[in-house]
């Protein structure tokens, strides 16, 4: 039976045909999306936080439509096959509150519900030595490159702020969470904020919520970043531990990380492209700091009064 007639009998779709082979189809119910599965246990977490992180919420992650038999995915072709929703309306930044309630309620299920997959998930965290980065890079510091050594110096010491709220909070739990979290994943059905999640392992930590208010910015504005901040703030406390947190992952500069990894390895060409496209993105992380920083202060004033 191919995978057409596989579909129809397992869901009971009608008029199945392709719109996007081999991942959206047309059914008579609406248009549909089919993600694909190598690793169960992948499987199986996405399945839970989809799940959790829409109980309660105005906004709605594209959970696995069940087979007839009440299943979350069929078996086909060596592969898991999973059927959602779909929908390509741009949801847009317009709407604070629901992206808050969103990232709220996903960072609190995730903390919650024990989103941890079935077996022991090893995660790297990169790593670098400054003093021997500054030592690689010496041969870049002329002309266009001196950008790299000038921020070298302000990335050591955000590494240290970064380890010092770090060393306060080492007992609390991180959140496990999609891998990308993005503006562009969030689709408008009716008044709803409709988000299509990912198929990837997920990680450990705030990288993915970093991203997702560093994309923020870049489409909003340091006023409108600070009202998404409150919005989460209600439905997922950041007064406390898991704010510090947060606020270590924004501290710790990445980019710089993901410049010199690129550097040893690449033409000249392309080391003038990159290094200007990284002055661009250190400012903007300069201003993300600024700004999650002061929401902080802002925060607390309100609090202590």
């Amino acid at each position: 039976m191919d995978l057409i007639n596989t579909l129809e009998n397992e869901y009971e779709l009608y008029g199945v045909r392709w719109k996007e082979r081999p991942h959206v189809i047309l059914t008579d119910f609406g248009e549909k999306r089919l993600r694909y599965w190598k690793e169960e246990e992948c499987l199986k977490w996405h399945v839970k936080w989809r799940d959790e992180s829409s109980k309660g919420s105005g906004a709605v992650p594209d959970r696995m439509i069940r087979t007839r038999s009440g299943d979350h995915a069929i078996y086909y072709g060596k592969q898991w096959i999973t059927l959602h929703d779909y929908a390509d309306t741009p949801f847009g930044c317009d709407e604070v509150e629901r992206w808050g309630q969103f990232i709220g309620s996903l960072l609190s299920a995730s903390l919650k519900a024990q989103l941890e997959p079935g077996h022991d998930m090893k995660i790297e965290v990169p790593v670098f030595n400054i003093e021997n980065a500054l030592h690689v890079t010496q041969k870049y510091m002329e002309g266009n490159f001196r950008c790299i050594t000038s921020s070298i110096y302000e990335a050591k010491q955000r590494i240290q702020f970064s380890e010092a709220l770090k060393s306060k909070v080492r007992r609390s739990r991180l959140p496990i969470l999609e891998k990308e979290l993005s503006i562009k994943n969030g689709q408008r059905i009716f008044h709803f904020l409709f988000y299509q999640g990912g198929d990837a392992w997920p990680v450990k930590g705030y990288m993915p919520v970093r991203s997702f208010l560093l994309e923020w910015l870049e489409h909003t504005s340091t006023a409108s970043l600070k009202l998404l901040l409150t919005e989460v703030n209600k439905h997922f406390s950041l007064e406390g531990e898991q704010g510090l947190l947060l606020l270590a992952e924004i501290v710790t500069p990445w980019e710089l990380y993901d410049c010199l990894n690129q550097l040893d390895n690449s033409s000249l060409e392309r080391m003038v492209e990159g290094l200007k496209k990284y002055e661009e993105l250190w400012g903007l992380n300069r201003t993300l700091l600024k700004t999650v920083t002061e929401w902080f202060d802002e925060n607390r004033r309100k609090v202590a009064l």
